[in-house]
């Protein structure tokens, strides 16, 4: 499983959460003079600089760290971790593949509230949650919503999977 691909399984319920690091992408707009805006506001160029920066941000995820998620994603299938880790880190690196990502864009953000500090900090929660995955981690520590991400839930519903019914998470 390449970075881009868990990221894009990570990030399928975030579609509209295309945002990055702490650092402004350069030239879309993406700096500290949009923080405060709320996403569903951005134009379409400022929305393709925090494209850009999610697609940084995913590049920080190291294969070992795609192998270790990929690991405790096959355990639910009955599959050890470490097997699949091991084979993960083995196999040849397959070209990234940006499908989900080339999605990313202003319409992405269509009724979204949420601001731009409040998108980056939730995918760098997300990030930081597979970085900190090891075979130890159980599916939980996978799917468990950061924190950071509960602005995001409030006010972009269904950004996360949620679809806002099965809100019965005890944090």
């Amino acid at each position: 499983m390449t970075r881009m691909k868990l990221l894009g399984f990570l990030m399928a319920g975030l579609a509209l959460v295309a945002c990055g690091d702490e650092e402004g992408a350069g030239d879309g707009g993406s700096g500290s003079d949009i923080e405060g805006k709320q996403v569903g506001s951005l134009t379409a160029e400022e929305a393709d600089g925090l494209c850009d920066d999610l697609r940084g941000q995913a590049k920080t995820i190291s294969k070992e760290d795609a192998c270790e998620a990929a690991g405790v994603l096959a355990s639910l299938f009955g599959t050890e971790c470490e097997t699949t880790r091991q084979e993960c880190i083995s196999a040849p690196e397959e070209p990234e593949e940006t499908d989900d990502l080339e999605a990313c864009g202003a319409s992405q953000f269509t009724g979204c509230t949420a601001t731009v500090a409040e998108v980056r900090a939730c995918v760098d929660a997300m990030v930081g949650t597979i970085k900190a995955l090891t075979c130890e981690s159980t599916i939980t520590d996978l799917a468990e919503k950061p924190a950071a991400c509960a602005a995001i839930e409030e006010k972009c519903p269904g950004a996360l999977g949620g679809g806002g019914e099965e809100d019965e998470s005890e944090g």
